[in-house]
């Protein structure tokens, strides 16, 4: 039967019951449901373009009274505009749109590129407008109006950007504004998926879910007489307020999954694939170019030679500098921690790197001396889940442990680690033998990469996460590496650390 979860929204009383399968259906629900979702796409992509064009105009105008004030006795600032005005704003309107469109700019929210792919954007839109402007013969004097538009344009439309994406993910927020998803799929492989997509929401990235149920499959949905699996799932997909439906992991047959797309199609409800954890990180599906028939390529997640070389140049070059800012700091915490015990202020601990090699990954020691061969003692009140090893209270800490553990002082001497080659800035962290151990061969795919000093799992929950959602988040990093969500990832490091968010 199905695995209820509390519903959310409407009261059941008040929801607006959808057509179920045997009643008389005479224009298909999506058609007639579609209007309000459309009309709310149709609002942001136009809030986008006028932040676009209003970033556009002001660049120029900045440039443009920036070239005046310089010149000795100027021209009329008023006629400069309207002479760059007919010149250059309405090809560079329609240009930048082209391109933002071109790079994916205006895409739904969740999907919407950040940082990088803006600056990109602007970038192509200057080199096209030069180009144009060198062919077409327009005579100008300098290319100071387009460098320097091209800054503030990147400056305007960044912080527009991201002021829009603020204020109306907090509008969203604040208005309780939820996607409310119903799961299909065995409650094994359906209700993980449930946790993380209702636990592990970031607000700027769209509208958050909210899981009214989980049902298992069912292969008889269209059936005069279904079964009570069948049954339940029809119910609900004909009386519930579902905004979609997603598919956690495979289906038992193609019948169940075709009957299922049939009655969300007809109902005008979106339907998604939520691949299981080892679906996840096993490989990823590329579309693969295949005359009469679409086939998919399955890649095995890994960094190409250049992406390596590329991130250890980064590591070595910020790693260095970082060490250098923060000799003092481990420098006074290895007093404070000599003091209290007159116990080595450093920790050698065995970890598991790149290929599954064990190295020794070097930390301030947090912990009494010993501290290892208390552990199997203490192996009932683990508190994490998989094979992780995690006690908020832990005995075996010492009294300046909390404080380097909270602000992740006692990880500092990692950046070592780093500059040896052993460690990379940013990727998976580096786990005990012990939690290797217990891993299964899938989620050990993780350590095809450099471990790292942050990574993903770590600006996204750190101790709070599970072991599932480590080996998750751990290859979507290595997915979709680039340096700049190295950079990302870095930046976002600073205010976890700062406010000692799920250190323990």
């Amino acid at each position: 039967m199905a695995s209820e979860l509390p519903l959310t929204g409407k009261p059941a009383e008040e929801r607006t019951p959808r057509p179920g399968p045997s009643r008389d259906v005479r224009a298909p629900s999506s058609l007639r449901g579609s209007a309000r979702p459309i009309l709310r796409r149709m609002i942001s992509v136009a809030a986008l373009v006028a932040i676009d064009l209003t970033a556009l105009v002001f660049a120029l105008l900045i440039a443009l009274v920036i070239k005046q004030s310089v010149r000795a006795g100027g021209a009329d600032l008023g006629a400069a505009w309207t002479l760059e005005k007919d010149k250059f704003l309405n090809i560079s309107s329609l240009t930048l749109i082209l391109v933002f469109a071109r790079f994916g700019l205006y895409a739904h929210r969740e999907t919407r590129p950040g940082a990088a792919r803006i600056l990109s954007g602007v970038t192509a839109t200057a080199l096209i407008l030069v180009g144009f402007a060198v062919l077409t013969g327009v005579r100008f004097d300098t290319y100071y109006l387009f460098y320097s538009s091209w800054f503030f344009m990147c400056l305007l439309t960044l912080t527009l950007r991201g002021s829009y994406e603020s204020i109306t993910a907090l509008a969203l927020d604040r208005a309780h504004f939820q996607r409310r998803a119903l799961l299909v799929g065995e409650p094994e492989l359906a209700e993980p998926i449930a946790a993380a997509l209702t636990a592990n929401q970031h607000p700027r990235r769209g509208v958050a879910y909210r899981v009214v149920a989980v049902h298992p499959p069912a292969s008889d949905l269209l059936s005069e007489n279904p079964s009570p699996e069948g049954l339940a799932l029809r119910d609900a997909l004909a009386s519930q307020t579902i905004d979609e439906v997603i598919v956690t992991g495979g289906l038992a047959t193609a019948q169940s999954l075709r009957d299922l797309l049939l009655l969300c199609r007809r109902d005008g409800i979106p339907v998604r694939l939520a691949p299981t954890t080892a679906e996840l990180v096993s490989y990823s599906l590329r579309p693969s170019a295949t005359p009469g028939l679409p086939l998919f390529e399955l890649r095995s997640p890994t960094l190409g030679w250049a992406q390596f070389q590329v991130k250890r140049a980064f590591d070595l070059v910020v790693g260095s500098l970082l060490l250098l800012l923060a000799a003092p700091i481990i420098g006074l915490a290895a007093v404070a921690i000599w003091l209290e015990d007159r116990g080595p202020a450093f920790y050698r601990a065995p970890r598991i790197g790149l290929n599954r090699h064990a190295f020794t990954c070097l930390k301030l020691r947090t912990m009494r001396v010993g501290a290892d061969a208390e552990q199997a003692d203490l192996e009932a009140e683990n508190q994490a889940g998989g094979p992780l090893f995690k006690i908020r209270d832990d005995p075996r800490v010492t009294r300046t442990g909390p404080f380097l553990r909270r602000f992740s002082i006692d990880e500092l001497p990692q950046l070592w680690n780093v500059l040896r080659g052993e460690m990379s800035l940013v990727g998976p962290r580096p786990l005990p033998e012990r939690d290797f151990d217990q891993m299964d061969e899938v989620a050990k795919r993780r350590y095809v990469v450099l471990p790292g000093l942050t990574g993903l799992w770590q600006v996204s929950g750190r101790s709070d996460l599970s072991g599932d959602e480590l080996v998750r988040l751990d290859m979507q990093y290595i997915e979709g590496w680039s340096l700049w969500s190295d950079i990302v990832i870095l930046a976002r490091t600073i205010p976890v650390v700062l406010f000692g968010k799920g250190a323990y």
